[in-house]
């Protein structure tokens, strides 16, 4: 929270969150369905719509604290571990992988039960937000506690959607999460593609368009993680003239397929996911409108990625640090440290065998 927290001109107070990776070794395959309540009725709608599609391994209170400066109403936070059946007549295919049990049941609830949104709900990690200030988010989740192997963070400032607990980021379906510093213009033609493509969007927040195209190219239709951010945020027709006749074919023909993923606008986004390995990406727009910035320990254990330098150097004050180059993606991957580092030439590189 020190890197989130000294950088407190960013936010005013209307949603702050965290994100935690590696966190429930006893879950670690079960599916951590974590959810806002507003009330009992909507807790116990939620709790007879997954047994119809699934069980209910456990569930529990999510803790939280009195904070004094946070002004009421809070909602109540539950967790439940899950396996989906796939072969439920609950859903709408039978014997879908169970991911996309799992879309089906979060978009289901969030569209329909009255009450209840599911902030996250993928293995292994959870989403831990609300409407408040970082330093008052991390308080009232006490995330002390807790012991993880990534976290990422995100303070608001809205301009163009409300303040609410359930629109403050990092925004979550499955194990991928987004947080997102900008605004994207091209909303529309996104909210288009992803709800073509069986999503739902409920959050009220551009950032949920993000995080669903980042589920569609890579989980759904297998693209590398740096294709995903080229179809994100394509390079202009001019600089492909230098990429390699390859190169050059593969940046066209991502353009040509995936024109309504395209994100207008200033952004910059970090992205996490947990499999099959914790990864973390870092990615700004192909103008470079918001800042990025980022970090790698001196041993080379430890990756940052943050708007302001100064939230690096308060936590490691010999760290490397470096800018990404426009819509060019970092990527580290746990284990295996930084496996692409924002500023190559190449925007496929690793890519082709």
């Amino acid at each position: 929270g020190r890197m989130l927290c000294t950088m407190n001109e960013r936010e005013n107070g209307l949603g702050s969150g965290y994100v935690a990776y590696g966190l429930f070794d006893q879950h670690k395959d079960d599916y951590c369905l974590q959810f806002f309540f507003d009330h009992e009725k909507a807790m116990s709608s939620v709790e007879e719509y997954l047994k119809g599609r699934g069980e209910i391994l456990k569930d529990e209170p999510v803790y939280t604290k009195k904070t004094s400066s946070m002004k009421p109403p809070y909602p109540m936070v539950w967790r439940y571990f899950f396996q989906p059946d796939p072969g439920s007549e609950k859903f709408r295919i039978r014997d879908q992988a169970p991911d996309e049990c799992v879309v089906e049941t979060v978009m289901g609830i969030n569209g329909i039960i009255p009450g209840a949104i599911c902030i996250s709900s993928g293995k292994d990690m959870a989403v831990f937000k609300g409407n408040g200030f970082s330093y008052e988010i991390a308080d009232y989740y006490d995330l002390g506690r807790y012991d993880a192997q990534m976290w990422l963070s995100h303070s608001r400032f809205p301009t163009n959607t409300p303040g609410w607990w359930a629109g403050a980021h990092p925004i979550s379906l499955l194990d991928w999460s987004v947080c997102h510093n900008g605004e994207i213009t091209s909303y529309g033609v996104n909210k288009r593609f992803v709800e073509m493509n069986g999503y739902r969007c409920s959050l009220l927040t551009d950032t949920e368009v993000v995080t669903y195209q980042w589920d569609l190219l890579v989980r759904r239709h297998k693209l590398p993680i740096q294709a995903a951010g080229f179809a994100m945020a394509p390079w202009y027709y001019e600089d492909m003239k230098r990429l390699d006749q390859k190169s050059r074919d593969l940046g066209n023909q991502l353009r040509v397929t995936y024109k309504e993923a395209f994100l207008n606008g200033p952004f910059s986004i970090l992205v996490g996911r947990s499999r099959p390995e914790i990864t973390m990406i870092a990615m700004a727009d192909r103008k470079k409108l918001r800042p990025l910035l980022i970090g790698q320990s001196a041993d080379k254990k430890r990756v940052y990625a943050a708007s302001e330098e100064c939230a690096v150097r308060i936590v490691d004050g010999t760290a490397d640090t470096w800018v990404a180059n426009p819509g060019s993606p970092m990527i580290a991957k746990m284990g295996e440290g930084i496996i692409r580092r924002g500023n190559e030439t190449e925007p496929f590189q690793g890519v082709f065998c």
